[in-house]
This record gives structure tokens, C-alpha cells and sequence, in this order.
């Protein structure tokens, strides 16, 4: 049996300032999807039973890098153009924005986590990916617990905003508090459906997954992923049943 049991998501980052100012610590010198990944992982890894333990899915963004990264990669395509490239010092730090697998590595360090992990690049669809192997590693009896995270934002310039997801799944049947019930994942399906309009972003698939759940009561539920939250390539349908 698969339950899901914690959700989360964080989209402003003076709220995490405010109110995590430990986590704000540990999360300022990253960009702003790893950042509100972080965030929002944070938020439910305390229903977890060991967060050492838990295994860890992290979905990078699709618009990766920072605002610096950016303008400094603007300085490069200019210079090229005229034959100059000036000056091209950079952060150390902001190198960092490069890694896909920033977030994954940095809640392994933070949470002393030593239990399997997985990064899905940034491509769109990838959400799904994550939730599948969310159920395969459950349904194997491999962990207790898996976190499932994705960040990413609209566009790795200065002021656009920023999503971050976290999802948390148990073999432990726990009531999952925005419905006061019991959730359980029964399957992820699939079929060939190709659409044009896909949006490339990590977070707002599972975003849109969240609301559609606590409308849902009571019994089975059958939540078909939107086109433009897919892969481009395949129809995905998400199987629950609420206790």
C-alpha cells in the first residue's frame, strides 16, 4: 500500500525568510527554484519517519540558472558578437545554478540523508517520471518513505516568479491533513497522446494536482494530467482512492 501523506509548496521567499530563517540560511546562495524546492521539502519532511532515511526524487527545473548566471551568459553572447568578451569574473557560487542536481545533493547534506535518490532532468513531464518511480520504489518494499520535490520557475530572470513542490508517500497509513482523510496511490497509468502545447516547468504539474485532490471527498479518484503538464508524447492518468 502507497499513501501520500505531506504536501507542500512555496512560492515567496521573504515567507521563508520570515518564517524558516534556519532554512533561509541553508538555501540562500542557491537560485530561486533549488531554493523554494528546498522550502517546501523542508515543510513535510517532518512526517517523515527518518529523514535519513526517506528515499529522495528531485525534479530539476526546466528554466534552471539565476539572474546572474543569466546576465553573465549575456555578457558572453555579446562579446562573442563584437569580438570582445571583457570581463568575464563570476561568483564561484553561482556556478552552482548550473547543476541540475542541486537540490537533491543539498537536502542529502542538510538532512544527513544517506537512502537512495534519484534526479530527473528538466525536461517537461517529468513529474510524472518522479511519481512513478515514487511507486515503484514503494510498491518494492525498497523504502518506508519517499520524498518527491520539483522547483523551477518562469524564466532565470530578476523578478520572475517561482514555484517549489514537495510531495511525501508512505507504506504507513496516515491521514493527510488538507483533507482529514487517508489518500492512498493505487496507479499511474499511461497512453499515446501527443499534444503541442506543453508547458516546460517542473513544479506547476504537480501544483495543479494538489487542488484537484482536496476537491475529491471520499472513494476512488481518477485524475488525468493536463496536456500542457505532460511530456508532449504521452496521456497520464493518476489512480487514488480516499478513505
Amino acid at each position: 500500500m502507497i499513501y501520500l501523506v505531506a504536501t507542500a509548496q512555496r512560492s515567496d521567499l521573504q515567507a521563508v525568510r520570515e518564517s524558516s530563517p534556519e532554512i533561509w540560511r541553508q538555501v540562500r546562495r542557491y537560485n530561486l527554484p533549488v531554493q523554494l524546492a528546498l522550502a517546501a521539502a523542508d515543510d513535510v519532511i517532518q512526517f517523515s519517519e527518518d529523514p535519513s532515511t526517506t528515499a529522495v526524487i528531485s525534479l530539476a527545473p526546466c528554466q534552471p540558472g539565476s539572474a546572474d548566471l543569466y546576465r553573465w551568459g549575456h555578457v558572453v553572447t555579446a562579446g562573442m558578437a563584437t569580438g570582445t568578451l571583457g570581463n568575464l569574473r563570476m561568483n564561484p557560487t553561482q556556478t552552482l545554478h548550473a547543476v541540475d542536481n542541486l537540490a537533491l545533493s543539498a537536502f542529502a547534506i542538510s538532512h544527513g540523508n544517506h537512502a537512495y535518490c534519484l534526479g530527473l532532468g528538466g525536461a517537461p513531464g517529468q513529474a510524472w517520471c518522479g511519481l512513478e518511480a515514487v511507486h515503484e520504489r514503494l510498491s518494492a518494499g525498497a523504502e518506508e518513505d519517499v520524498l518527491l520535490m520539483a522547483g523551477d520557475q518562469d524564466a532565470a530572470e530578476d523578478g520572475a516568479p517561482g514555484l517549489g513542490v514537495a510531495l511525501l508517500f508512505s507504506v504507513r497509513a496516515k491521514s493527510y491533513q488538507p483533507l482529514g482523510r487517508i489518500v492512498r496511490l493505487l496507479s499511474i497509468s499511461r497512453n499515446n497522446t501527443r499534444t503541442a502545447d506543453v508547458v516546460p516547468h517542473a513544479a506547476n504539474g504537480l501544483a495543479a494536482f494538489l487542488p484537484a485532490l482536496v476537491e475529491q471527498r471520499q472513494g476512488p479518484m481518477s485524475y488525468v494530467v493536463p496536456p500542457e503538464h505532460t511530456d508532449g508524447l504521452s496521456g497520464v492518468t493518476i489512480s487514488l482512492e480516499i478513505l
